[in-house]
């Protein structure tokens, strides 16, 4: 583990979790507090073996100020989101499973931007939930994260899809029609191989950063709803409940199958579990928002910062900010009645 300091910072810098928790148990900052999910050492140990990235692990601090960030090191295109393509090794502070919260936890969030200006090379912070300006790095919009609140009448599934208007209420019993075929199973990790369909979604994936290995879906810590035809699975998504909360982590899909249909019938069950099981919210992730949109959810911004240590790199990157930005504009559904 290294250790350094820079601007007053202490910084702790280890490849290893179990390292850099141990600082954080001693820390006067945190005293003696936990973080948050899904910033726990279970799940940064198996995102180690789960994601083959090279990952590294921060704590900083100073005073009371305190922030901890992952790093992986991945070769992608920093206009991911325009036409153009510049392709280079990037430190992408993100979760390392593209969860649409930030790689990060911190009570100073200009404190821990600073530090990540002073670390070499380019780095790439992801989903920031407020816009944050610092002089010398580029910003701006990311994919914004969906999320669904239940409206207190929806006390079921069915008073759910009764809450609709007609429009979407259709497009779902379509969906149901059409799946009417498909049983839905609970299912233990690494009974049924899910890792196969996983990889389908992620090579149609427009926004690829990173690729998890099999062991990550075998030993998550997370509700695993498995979609089947016959005694072949040809869907899954794995959700994971924290607190009032439901988050749709991943899903892949068999592609030989109507996967639009599917993919209808995968949310409307991700929303009956939900009900099911007490939760207020959904936060059902980034990408394919529109069809997220129809079944009620709102979007929530999320930002970025951009800065490389060459300095005439870094220029290019804020003159040219407009091009690492997501652009969208999707029409105001008006789902519920009423």
């Amino acid at each position: 583990m290294k250790r350094r300091s820079a601007k007053d910072i202490e910084a702790h810098v280890s490849t290893e979790p179990s390292e850099i928790f141990a600082v954080m148990k001693r820390s006067r900052a945190l005293g003696g507090r936990e973080l948050p999910y899904p910033f726990t050492e279970d799940m940064l140990t198996l995102l180690k073996k789960g994601n083959p990235l090279r990952q590294s692990f921060y704590f900083i601090e100073r005073g009371s100020s305190y922030a901890f960030f992952t790093v992986y090191v991945n070769r992608m295109n920093l206009f991911t989101f325009g036409k153009a393509k510049l392709f280079m090794k990037i430190k992408t502070v993100a979760f390392p499973c593209s969860l649409s919260c930030g790689g990060y936890v911190t009570n100073d969030l200009p404190m821990m931007l600073e530090y990540i200006k002073t670390i070499k090379g380019c780095k790439l912070v992801l989903n920031i939930p407020e816009e944050t300006k610092i002089k010398g790095m580029a910003s701006g919009e990311t994919l914004p994260t969906c999320k669904l609140t239940l409206l207190p009448q929806h006390s079921s599934i069915e008073a759910y899809i009764k809450s609709l208007r007609s429009p979407y209420r259709r497009r779902l019993m379509l969906a149901m029609r059409k799946c009417s075929g498909i049983r839905v199973q609970q299912t233990e990790g690494g009974v049924t191989d899910i890792h196969s369909l996983y990889l389908q979604t992620y090579e149609r994936s427009d926004y690829k950063l990173e690729r998890l290995e099999k062991v990550f879906f075998d030993e998550a810590d997370g509700h695993r709803l498995v979609f089947f035809s016959g005694d072949e699975p040809v869907g899954f998504v794995l959700l994971k409940k924290n607190g009032d909360e439901l988050v749709f982590m991943l899903c892949g899909m068999d592609y030989t199958y109507d996967t639009a249909d599917l993919y209808y019938f995968m949310l409307l069950k991700i929303v009956d579990y939900a009900i099911a099981h007490g939760c207020r919210v959904i936060d059902f992730g980034q990408t394919s928002e529109k069809t997220k949109l129809r079944f009620g959810a709102v979007l929530e911004k999320r930002y970025f910062c951009a800065h490389h240590s060459n300095p005439l790199l870094n220029i290019a990157a804020i003159a040219g900010k407009s091009i690492l930005e997501y652009k969208y504009d999707f029409p105001d559904f008006h789902v519920f009645k009423g």
